[in-house]
């Protein structure tokens, strides 16, 4: 397809597989056959740029948009847009986890990540994948670093109800969004995928009409929804299947590749 400059692709559920891993060399040569048409590649997710950066072989090639929209970063890791939390939004929100003990939660930053309190193996291993300079501190009130995005995990069933109660509690200064992880990220207003893809696309004189968007999840939609194609995988969540224009196959099919590989006719 001719109309192609820009692939946008998020990360758990999407393009990697539930092992979170991908096929390397598969997305190496999609990668190449991008860059021989000038079509630049970003991935978009809400893990934090630090600890993405670090999945690819050759990060410098690719640009990112992280934690949701709040980092924005060009190729060769130049640094196009941070968002960071007024102080009094961080307190609020550490205020309310406080009054939740179910949820654990982790802060991150351009910097680095906090995490609080005692953290079940299994979870610290994930969040450990997610954020670089990972820092375990007893509370978040020992938070000594700029503040981006919190994510929040509860118990099972619980997800909705928190997300309701925070909604109302925060009155609009962040809005929970579904992530790839049974839980939940803190997000500002208008500071999602989409918004951060905005900046790549004025900065390189690009639009959403030539963007080519792949996701499964709630922090996905405002992407799906402004690009011109976009593609809910397999085992989407329904808010990203209702947003995409249309489906792919899964990450454990390596979805994204299949279908980079057939609009570049590979």
């Amino acid at each position: 397809m001719n109309d192609i400059t820009t692939v946008a692709i998020d990360l758990d559920g999407t393009l990697f597989t539930p092992q979170l891993d991908y096929d390397r060399p598969r997305f190496a040569r999609m990668l190449a056959a991008c860059e021989e048409r000038d079509i630049r590649v970003v991935i978009a997710s809400g893990r934090q740029y630090l600890s993405m950066r670090t999945m690819f072989d050759a990060p410098e090639r690719l640009a990112f948009v992280g934690d949701n929209g709040s980092m924005v970063v060009d190729r060769n890791h130049q640094q196009v847009y941070a968002a960071i939390l007024d102080d009094d939004v961080v307190q609020k929100v550490v205020a309310l986890i406080d009054d939740h003990p179910e949820i654990r939660a982790v802060a991150s930053g351009p910097q680095g990540g906090w995490m609080a309190g005692e953290v079940p193996d299994r979870m610290r291993v994930l969040m450990s994948s997610a954020y670089e300079n990972l820092v375990s501190v007893g509370s978040l009130h020992e938070i000594d670093g700029p503040v981006s995005k919190f994510a929040l995990v509860t118990r099972d069933g619980q997800a909705d109800r928190i997300a309701a109660e925070l909604s109302e509690r925060l009155d609009g200064a962040l809005v929970p969004v579904t992530t790839g992880h049974q839980g939940m990220d803190l997000i500002v207003p208008g500071r999602h995928k989409a918004f951060g893809l905005s900046h790549l696309l004025e900065r390189w004189g690009r639009s959403f009409d030539e963007l080519v968007a792949f996701g499964d999840s709630g922090n996905d939609v405002e992407m799906l929804a402004a690009a011109g194609h976009s593609y809910a995988m397999g085992g989407a969540q329904q808010q990203a299947i209702d947003a995409a224009r249309y489906r792919a196959p899964s990450g454990a099919e390596s979805g994204v590749m299949q279908v980079v590989e057939q609009l570049l006719g590979l």
